[in-house]
């Protein structure tokens, strides 16, 4: 289970906002663009559920104000070893759990009806070393889409690890995937993210050889558990 604090949900959101609807230099250009992702990293605690499963329970969400974002991909800054130093000095309770980005939608695309990590995400997840070494365990996702007028809808867990829900004009998703630790062909370090596509969807991952070795993780699911009470009283016309 990935559980989900307020405080971390909002900055997630506000941060998805602020990156979709605000214009920001982008490219290699520098121009103005709005509909761009975001990027942050994560931090909490882990517990077991009375039915000793893991629970990955996110308190903090901090955005990189340093990340390169552009409309279709964010590039993070260097500062999680700085942050991973600093933050365990004042706050010994919390540690490293994952990183949150997000994927904007224009209003021609078809809002997916499962949300999904792309294959590029995958690959910086299961083949980045150094995040295999800091325990990497969450991986949340944000949807965020413009409609042509405001909706109303109460929110909803669309799928075990989705939660789907409005503000206002902008329709918006929060997803939630874990890495679990294995080995990969070289006997290193490395994760191994769940849950993953089905073999027919158009967003299925390339399969790498080591991964034969880790299909037991596949039976595995995920739970995400967020704090949808905001949304309960819908926001004035």
């Amino acid at each position: 289970m990935v559980n989900v604090s307020e405080a971390a949900f909002q900055s997630m959101v506000i941060a998805t906002i602020e990156s979709f609807l605000v214009p920001g230099r982008a490219g290699k250009a520098g121009r103005l663009t709005r509909q761009r992702e975001t990027f942050g990293l994560l931090w909490g605690y882990e517990t077991t559920t009375p039915s000793k499963g893991r629970c990955f329970n996110v308190e903090v969400a901090i955005v990189d104000v340093n990340a390169e974002r552009g409309r279709s991909s964010v590039v993070p800054s260097r500062g999680l070893e700085t942050v991973n130093k600093a933050l365990p000095t004042y706050w010994p309770n919390l540690k490293f759990l994952g990183d949150f980005h997000s994927h904007p939608w224009t209003a021609r695309e078809p809002w997916p009806s499962r949300p999904f990590l792309s294959e590029d995400d995958r690959c910086s997840i299961e083949n980045n070393p150094s995040y295999a070494r800091l325990g990497l365990r969450v991986a949340l996702l944000l949807n965020v889409q413009k409609l042509s007028k405001k909706s109303r809808m109460m929110p909803v867990f669309s799928h075990d690890n989705t939660l789907e829900f409005r503000l206002n004009d902008l329709r918006m998703s929060l997803a939630a995937w874990v890495a679990c630790p294995v080995r990969n062909g070289s006997r290193e370090q490395a994760l191994y993210v769940i849950p993953r596509p089905a073999r027919t969807s158009h967003d299925r991952w390339r399969r790498e050889p080591w991964h034969a070795k880790c299909r037991y993780l596949d039976k595995k699911r995920v739970w995400l558990n967020a704090p949808v009470h905001n949304f309960l009283t819908p926001l004035g016309d």
